[in-house]
């Protein structure tokens, strides 16, 4: 079996750019940060990250999903 890179499209079928790929790789470091313990003035501020950063892969539907219900 080959080891080739997986190719991620946005919702539209798109294949990400670098920079955009960075973005949904930032999105889901903050979303794994938000599931350890951390102190609450980094829990709070990891959260606030997680909300901005999902205007920014919303908006440019490279992923579509509601935080609350992935319980965040």
């Amino acid at each position: 079996m080959s080891s080739t890179p997986r190719v991620r499209v946005d919702l539209l079928g798109d294949e990400l750019t670098e920079s955009e790929q960075r973005l949904v790789d930032v999105y889901e470091d903050l979303k794994r940060l938000c599931e350890d313990d951390l102190p609450p003035v980094a829990a709070a501020n990891v959260r606030a990250a997680l909300a901005l950063v999902h205007q920014a892969v919303n908006g440019l539907a490279l992923e579509y999903e509601h935080l609350p219900d992935l319980g965040l």
